[in-house]
């Protein structure tokens, strides 16, 4: 039998969420057939302890179930919260330090993260850097991405919080060694292009369910007539549309005494920040506020009573993965109404197994009075045969990496051979040596070393590299002609007093070795003894924004053999390497970076940024980062125009007419920012796309 191990942030009873119940049953199935449950909750103390103490031991075959507690695991967690910029960031590295310290005491074979908030992302980050030595396979089940409900419904401001979430999203399902989704046409639909991911990593695994008492008896006929909706209050979950199409029928069919019961909580997703119910409230003529009930949150027991006389449910969200609420009311033998969605789709069937509109609300209000006045419809569509009565599948009885990260022995690729190159200005020759002596103490990796030395050449051979000329020297100072200058199979760029650890060039070279369709990889740093995080692997497209030229000390894929002048984009200047990093991740994939200070670096360069070399970046490389630099542009949108209009041109005129001199101070005082806009005016024009709308 296998051990499988549970992450989640809910857990049926004692949370609520979809997700906590769908863990709780999945849990029941697995102990009923011999499985060993492991739980790994990041709850409040006082959650865990009640699950941990007594709904825990509710289980059948409690015995076999454990739990473990985030915070009690990360008592010895190394960051803390201020030295990590982003709290969804912080979050997932604190998961993947608890589960380290986990494993190390459980022997898993299968470990399931949530998708959504990419708690998962640096748990599979260290599996493919070699540093966790576990044996589990790391699942990541489909639930509903934050990035897909926000495409769903706005539940919130475009922040960088929340571009971090959509991000570790992203990274969580790119690195993902198993993706388990309820339903194929669901990931088809929703996941299989968004993210890239190919379906042979993917597996089937139905959401569990468990029994729900079926409705003995049925309402009266017309002119009473019951209508109920299960789910909590979000607006993906289409509440809103239901009250409208509602209010609608109650109008064209005065003679029928009809109520609407909405059962499930409130929330504060509206687009006022409010009650959810106070909205609804407000949807709803006065005249006919009393028609409609809410019931709040009930236990099964309680809602199989609410739903008992109710004569149709109606499910019309917008998104679902695979909506409990809606199977457990179809068991109960109650005939649902339900919108066209891929979630539904492999399950149920117009006039087969439910009544399937067209997601519009007048689409809605016909589905609702076909019901009312067609008995015989309403008798067809009660629960006339099973649906999602074969839950889990065979993954968790034969746990497997469907697209491990590291290789098995003996099918490894070679390790890359890599081309450091350590940038000297002028000032920087004393701490050349402290580099050297650092590199030359590198294990597990080869490397060429190529120090570029900044300043006049007069008669010596110089290469033109990075808005400078240098002079290129050996570890021992012996001139390089520029003609044997070339690349390897990766580039990594340094500046003199860069000190990496002993198996820093090793960990990243073995992070590419591993992964083919890696653009890059490297690891946190250290500046002046305090960490350094780097989130390029995450949000590459704001690189040059927060860090300027500053060298990305990553360690680049790169064509063998092409001469060094070629490989840098000569126009972008001191944004070469941004550029060709860009350029990287659109041909070979994301990077990735391994949490662990490995490298001290000296002090950033703050030189401005040219504005010209920044527009041209993101003209010539921005296209695969088009949407995630829109939202950068909306989120900077207000500061751009105070600064705007502080320049005494007016906000609607300004788009080409700002002074350069405005242009550069401004550069100087956002690190290059207010060019975002401009550019990606041209950039949408040059897709084919609006531009982004700023302000």
């Amino acid at each position: 039998m296998a051990t499988i191990c549970f992450v989640s942030y809910e857990i049926h009873p004692t949370t609520w969420g979809g997700c906590g119940v769908l863990l709780r049953h999945a849990a029941e199935h697995l102990l009923r057939r011999g499985h060993e449950i492991v739980f790994l909750l990041d709850v409040p103390r006082e959650y865990f302890d009640r699950f941990d103490g007594t709904d825990r031991l509710t289980f059948s075959h409690a015995e076999r179930c454990r739990a473990y507690h985030v915070d009690t695991l990360c008592k010895d967690f190394p960051l803390r919260r201020e030295e990590v910029p982003r709290f969804a960031l912080w979050k997932s590295l604190r998961f993947a330090h608890a589960h380290a310290k986990l494993a190390a005491r459980e022997r898993f074979d299968f470990v399931e993260f949530f998708e959504y908030c990419g708690v998962g992302y640096y748990a599979l980050v260290r599996r493919l850097f070699g540093v966790d030595g576990g044996r589990a396979a790391l699942g990541v089940r489909l639930h509903n991405s934050i990035e897909l409900i926000d495409t769903f419904g706005v539940t919130f401001f475009g922040d960088d919080e929340r571009a971090s979430l959509y991000a570790l999203e992203r990274g969580t399902l790119r690195l993902a060694e198993t993706i388990l989704t309820p339903t194929r046409t669901y990931f088809g639909r929703h996941y299989r292009d968004r993210y890239g991911i190919d379906p042979a990593r993917v597996v089937v695994s139905q959401s569990p369910k468990m029994p729900f008492p079926h409705v003995e008896r049925r309402p009266v006929s017309p002119p009473r007539v019951k209508i109920v909706h299960v789910g909590r209050l979000f607006r993906f979950k289409g509440v809103d549309q239901l009250v409208r199409a509602a209010v609608a029928f109650i109008r064209r069919r005065p003679d029928l005494d009809c109520t609407v019961e909405l059962i499930g909580p409130d929330s504060e997703d509206t687009p006022l920040g409010a009650s959810f119910v106070e909205f609804l409230r407000e949807l709803m003529p006065e005249d006919l506020r009393p028609r409609f009930v809410f019931a709040g949150h009930l236990p099964h027991e309680a809602m199989a009573e609410h739903v008992a006389d109710a004569l149709f449910a109606v499910f019309p969200n917008r998104f679902e993965s695979f909506c409990y609420a809606l199977h457990e009311v179809y068991d109960a033998g109650v005939p649902v109404v339900i919108n066209d969605l891929p979630g539904f789709a492999d399950f149920f069937r117009h006039e087969e197994n439910a009544l399937v509109y067209d997601g519009t609300t007048e689409g809605l209000v016909a589905a609702m009075a076909r019901l009312v006045d067609d008995a015989a419809l309403r008798a067809r569509l009660s629960r006339p045969h099973a649906v999602a009565e074969e839950p889990l599948g065979a993954i968790y009885d034969a746990p497997r990496a469907m697209a491990p990260l590291r290789a098995p022995p003996g099918s490894e690729a070679p390790t890359p051979g890599a081309l450091v190159v350590i940038l000297v200005p002028r000032s920087g020759g004393a701490r050349l040596s402290g580099t050297l002596a650092a590199l030359a103490g590198q294990r597990g990796a080869e490397a060429r070393i190529v120090c570029l030395h900044e300043g006049e050449t007069g008669d010596e051979e110089s290469i033109h590299w990075l808005g400078a000329r240098w002079r290129a020297r050996d570890g021992a100072g012996l001139p390089i002609a520029a003609s044997e200058l070339v690349a390897r199979d990766v580039l990594v760029i340094l500046r003199a007093g860069d000190v990496p650890e002993p198996g820093w060039l090793a960990r990243s070279c073995e992070a590419l070795r591993q992964r083919p369709r890696l653009g890059f990889a490297g690891t946190w740093m250290r500046r002046a003894g305090a960490v350094v995080p780097t989130f390029v692997d995450l949000l590459p497209e704001r690189y040059p924004f927060e860090q300027g030229a500053e060298p990305t000390r990553m360690a680049l894929r790169t064509d063998p053999g092409r001469h060094l002048a070629d490989v840098l984009d000569p126009n972008l200047g001191t944004l070469g390497e941004v550029g060709y990093l860009w350029s990287a991740v659109a041909r070979w994939g994301a990077g990735c970076v391994l949490p662990e200070p490995l490298i001290a670096v000296t002090e950033p360069i703050r030189a401005p940024v040219e504005p010209s070399a920044l527009h041209y970046l993101l003209l010539r490389y921005g296209a695969p980062f088009a949407e995630q630099l829109g939202v950068l542009a909306g989120q900077l949108g207000h500061r751009l125009r105070v600064l705007e209009m502080g320049s005494g041109v007016p906000h609607e005129e300004c788009a080409y007419e700002l002074p350069l001199a405005t242009k550069l101070n401004v550069a100087q005082g956002l690190d290059g920012r207010t060019l975002l806009r401009l550019a990606l005016e041209k950039l949408g024009r040059k897709l084919g796309r609006r531009p982004a709308q700023v302000g």
